[in-house]
């Protein structure tokens, strides 16, 4: 008996680590015009898709990159985006990430004070 609740311990273990570790992040920000806040979020080994719910009560605009692309906030290269919403109060993007790659949830600030709330997660 021993031996078999070890054997369904140890292969519990291995199928537990077998994902992406679970994302379920949220954060809030008051932002004014011009404002941008990153929120970095580290690499999993395994690919995971990235859903990121958000609601502001003035339009804003969030986008998506690998964490290489967005080192400075001050010149953010729109070509490399992998997904982006501009001007809107509410939306969700979806990013399918390959293995290892991190990445950053920029919220900008645009014609008004805004506060906003984003919520992450990579769950399907």
């Amino acid at each position: 008996m021993p031996a078999r609740l070890l054997t369904l311990a140890t292969l519990f273990l291995m199928l537990s680590g077998c994902g992406p570790a679970k994302l379920d992040e949220t954060k809030t920000y008051d932002l004014e015009p011009g404002d941008i806040k990153a929120l970095q979020l580290p690499a999993q080994p395994k690919p995971q898709r990235l859903t990121i719910d958000f609601e502001a009560n003035n339009p804003i605009e969030v986008v998506v990159y690998k964490a290489d692309d967005a080192k400075e906030l001050d010149n953010l290269p729109a070509s490399k985006a992998l997904a982006s919403e501009k001007a809107k109060t509410t939306g969700t993007l979806v990013v399918d990430l390959g293995p290892d790659v991190a990445t950053s949830v920029v919220v900008i600030g645009l014609g008004k004070k805004a506060s906003v709330k984003v919520h992450v997660t990579n769950r399907k």
